[in-house]
């Protein structure tokens, strides 16, 4: 078999700001494999920093969890591929056909961002995350209230931190947003989170950088809901074992993208396809945050769900470039 890396670039519609720092342009590269009997299998490897660098993508193509994962999504295409199946057939006997998804909501100002989630509301999605942390936290709660208030108690709200908190701070403002109905935060502080737990009644969620740093959290009961990302983690194959094992001790999981293109976010569709009991919103409604992607198969979400591709494997496939 042949394979090569398509390095690309390509820009966000508008910056996304993180408690982590603003996305304006995300660096990554498609994993092309041609295989003896004619079939074209996809992998993607893209490093979730918004500083990335050609020279740390480069780094990262060489070694890594994303070349891991890159090559982990390649190998179940082509097996799916051979089956005739769509991918998640392959980590589960009676996949979802779609999957729940939250809308992102970037918004600064309160006002704004409460019609951001009306918005989306009003197209079908049940669940928004909100990016808290880059703004003073007095303006954050003005933030989340607007929301609430616009989108009425229907409408699950979850808070993505990025760690930019410090203790005092995450519990200041996870207090004062406590009566409004969160779903959860995500990484309200860097370390550990169990004293963040411990001093509010708002489920706290542990983005999982590393699948070690997921199973110490998931072993000490560290966090109520793990956040899991299989390009940062290896893979969708390594990812749904600690998933799996997450789910069965009772942990929520929550399956997201690290703003990759159609390729990666794809895979990890079928992963959360492919997952047991309770049916949650994954953080896979990313790819229209792009300017573009030459990439063909994965279809818009529609009224808050994301159904998987319908050909075989991975279902997604790179255009093809005029001669």
């Amino acid at each position: 078999m042949a394979h090569s890396f398509v390095p690309y670039a390509l820009a966000f519609r508008e910056p996304i700001a993180t408690g982590a720092g603003a996305w304006t342009r995300r660096l990554g590269a498609w994993l092309r494999v041609e295989r003896e009997d004619g079939r074209v299998l996809h992998g993607e490897v893209a490093p979730p920093d918004p500083a990335l660098t050609p020279e740390g993508l480069a780094a990262a193509i060489e070694s890594g969890p994303c070349r891991d994962a890159a090559f982990d999504l390649a190998a179940l295409d082509g097996e799916a591929q051979r089956f005739g199946r769509p991918l998640a057939f392959l980590l589960a006997d009676r996949p979802r056909e779609r999957v729940k998804v939250n809308a992102l909501l970037f918004a600064r100002e309160a006002g704004a961002l409460a019609d951001e989630a009306a918005r989306v509301a009003a197209a079908g999605f049940g669940t928004v995350k909100i990016k808290v942390g880059a703004a003073p936290p007095d303006e954050d709660v003005a933030r989340v209230r607007a929301v609430r208030e616009r989108v009425g108690p229907a409408v699950a709200i979850r808070l993505d931190a990025n760690g930019a908190w410090d203790g005092e701070t995450a519990l200041r403002v996870l207090g004062a947003v406590e009566p409004l109905g969160i779903e959860y935060v995500e990484d309200p502080v860097r370390g550990d989170l169990r004293a963040v737990g411990l001093g509010c009644n708002v489920p706290v969620a542990f983005d999982a950088p590393t699948l070690e740093a997921g199973r110490a959290v998931l072993h000490a009961r560290g966090a109520d809901v793990l956040v899991l990302k299989p390009m940062a983690l290896g893979g969708p194959t390594a990812t749904r074992r600690l998933a799996v094992d997450a789910i069965e001790a009772g942990l929520g999981v929550v399956i997201t993208s690290v703003m990759d293109s159609p390729v990666g976010v794809a895979g990890a569709l079928h992963l959360a396809a492919s997952l047991p009991g309770e049916e949650r919103a994954h953080g896979l409604a990313t790819v229209a945050l792009l300017e573009e992607a030459p990439v063909e198969g994965l279809a818009a979400p529609q009224g808050g769900f994301l159904s998987l591709p319908a050909g075989p494997g991975l279902g997604v496939r790179l255009r093809e470039r005029a001669p």
